[in-house]
């Protein structure tokens, strides 16, 4: 799990792959080469058979989650103002049952792209969130749909940080000295025939317009994530 307010790093890999370049030689007086080169072999058609490759599950929701079960998808919220949100399952995603514990933990940042990351963060754009909610919404194949898990609050009242900033706006989400994190939500049981869940993550937030100008912009903003859920076996 991310721990509070630290940046993630994104490990890349990248391979190398070698070419094999062949030196053709211009061969001129055969007879002269031959003690050299040998005799040539007769060429054979040989048959290889190609193996058949092992057939993966197609998932028939459009789950945005890795096999992990870890995502973060950011959103503009203003000039160079990105927020972004970190979500994370206790399972791997092809272990979302329509029965069984299906848990998520999330943290929410925003970061100032106006300013260099280890610049003051006085010169940073403050960045409150004075409401959070996340509601899911299951997709089934009758067509019925129900919400099986609603969080309705103010993040002051649920922060996981005893010493987290805060103002008459709400608490402070700016990096790296604000944020918002809360654990181990729990999506109950969902009918047999559901097979995906749409959590819609929508933050009432408060943002500065020019840093230390004391002017806010106040603004509901919605990040949507669709999780494929699975047949209990």
């Amino acid at each position: 799990m991310p721990g509070w307010f630290a940046p993630r790093k994104r490990a890349s890999r990248t391979v190398l792959v070698g070419g094999l370049t062949v030196l053709a030689l211009g061969l001129s007086g055969c007879s002269t080469f031959a003690p050299l080169l040998g005799t040539q072999p007769v060429q054979q058609n040989v048959s290889v058979s190609t193996p058949t490759p092992t057939p993966t599950p197609e998932l028939v929701f459009d789950s945005v989650f890795t096999d992990m079960g870890s995502i973060h998808p950011t959103l503009t919220i203003g000039p160079e103002l990105e927020l972004e949100l970190d979500m994370w399952t206790e399972q791997k995603t092809h272990e979302w049952y329509t029965e069984g514990e299906k848990l998520f933990s999330f943290v929410i940042n925003v970061y100032d792209g106006s300013v260099p990351a280890d610049a003051p963060f006085d010169t940073k754009r403050h960045v409150y969130m004075s409401n959070i909610s996340v509601t899911a919404t299951t997709t089934t194949t009758s067509g019925a749909s129900v919400s099986p898990f609603v969080l309705d609050t103010d993040p002051l009242l649920v922060t996981l940080d005893p010493e987290a900033l805060r103002s008459d706006k709400g608490l402070l989400i700016t990096s790296p000295k604000g944020g918002f994190q809360l654990e181990s939500n729990e999506i109950g049981d969902v009918s047999s025939d559901t097979y995906g869940v749409t959590l819609d993550f929508a933050m009432t937030i408060s943002t500065e317009s020019v840093a230390g100008g004391g002017q806010y912009t106040t603004q509901i903003v919605h990040v949507p994530v669709p999780v494929a859920i699975f047949p209990t076996t």
